[in-house]
């Protein structure tokens, strides 16, 4: 469950709210979870507006430090997006390609729907 499976002993979570963001280390410890590190940032006024990433610089600077606050090692990290922002489309693929050549095609097909996106184009939540 949510990449705590027997390869990670433990995932991060990320949000972005409109006001601040905020990281949760969580690790699982038999059929129960454990807070393993937690910090919260505030983010700079109108950084993020109306569900989506206005500043991206700011915000990937108030990560940066959220990050370093929490003395987190992990890599893996747990991301949702919000309704309005998720694209669901069943693509078909030849069963024979590899990983880069199936990266590849998702990648083209995503094009399609995402060219509207303007660079940097990123939605958060509150």
């Amino acid at each position: 469950m949510f990449g705590l499976g027997k390869k990670s002993s433990a995932v991060l979570g990320v949000d972005i709210s409109s006001s601040s963001v905020k990281l949760l280390e969580l690790s699982k410890q038999g059929d129960r979870f454990k807070v393993e590190s937690y910090a919260v940032e505030p983010l700079p006024a109108n950084a993020v507006v109306e569900k989506n990433i206005t500043d991206v610089e700011a915000v990937g600077e108030v990560m940066k430090r959220v990050a370093s606050k929490s003395r987190s090692g992990v890599k893996q990290v747990a991301v949702a997006v919000s309704g309005s922002a998720v694209i669901t489309k069943v693509i078909q693929m030849d069963g024979g390609l590899n990983e880069f050549e199936m990266e590849d095609q998702i990648a083209l097909e995503a094009d399609q729907y995402i060219r509207g996106c303007k660079p940097n184009c990123v939605t958060a939540h509150d």
